[in-house]
């Protein structure tokens, strides 16, 4: 998100309390650069408030709604009433992660022998278009390896996919393989068919897909939790395809991807 960008209406901000007052208070945006929210005394809380600081205080951290921009203003009018207990600990948590993303995208730099600025301004842009934030560029960097590095090119690449590695764990992880299968048998095509589909995924939440690159070359791709789940998925449905073509008289080979 670029400092200079100005909250919609509707939209969560993260806000630091720095005044409060009988009649309401006032917040610092975080994620904006000089842009300030009030919340009125009637959207502190649900129900009425007597003492506003029963309920907010100033160095409190809070997420708010954003009800109303004015034009020309630097000051949008924000609700804390409106926004819900799963809602703000969504909010502070992406939050949370996009400062941790951020360090991160610096450590890359450094590790790149590339200026972070440098570095910035010729990615950071492009890549909150495609994901939405920093962090999710990493997740998206260790669930698939070989997209991202199709995805993006310079030596900064194989550092950035490390980083991610070490420090975020994504909500699934992709990898795959390449099949090379033959079989001189008048019915070699079905036999390669069957051997094809034998493996099926062990645990309930990994995808296993199996698909065709042109005989003889066949790609296998396995999309799970983890590294290791994923891992042991496809040694399993590798083992059972290899084993299945040497049983019918076939031969098979595999190329991790």
């Amino acid at each position: 998100m670029s400092l200079e960008e100005v909250p919609e209406e509707g939209e969560y901000v993260i806000g630091r309390v720095i005044e409060v007052k009988d009649f309401g208070a006032t917040l610092n945006l975080l994620e904006f650069s000089e842009r300030k929210a009030f919340v009125h005394i009637s959207e502190v809380a649900s129900g009425w408030v007597k003492y506003i600081r029963d309920f907010i205080r100033e160095g409190q951290m809070v997420v708010a709604k954003v009800t109303k921009v004015k034009e020309g203003s630097k000051v949008i009018d924000a609700s804390v009433r409106q926004v819900s207990g799963h809602r703000k600990q969504e909010k502070i948590r992406n939050w949370k992660n996009e400062q941790r993303a951020s360090k991160l995208f610096e450590l890359v730099a450094t590790k790149s022998k590339i200026k972070p600025e440098e570095l910035d301004s010729k990615i950071r842009n492009d890549m909150l278009r495609l994901y939405g934030s920093l962090y999710s560029a990493f997740e998206a960097s260790v669930m698939d390896e070989s997209e991202f590095k199709g995805q993006w090119k310079g030596t900064w690449v194989d550092n950035f996919i490390k980083i991610g590695i070490d420090n975020v764990t994504p909500p699934y992880v992709s990898i795959g393989g390449k099949f090379e299968l033959f079989s001189h048998d008048s019915n070699g095509v079905e036999k390669i068919k069957k051997a094809l589909m034998q493996p099926t995924a062990i645990n309930e939440d990994t995808t296993l897909k199996i698909a065709s690159n042109g005989s003889p070359s066949y790609r296998i791709s396995i999309k799970a939790p983890n590294y290791k789940q994923a891992e042991e998925e496809l040694k399993l449905a590798v083992d059972k395809v290899l084993k299945a073509m040497k049983t019918e008289g076939g031969i098979g080979s595999f190329e991790r991807l």
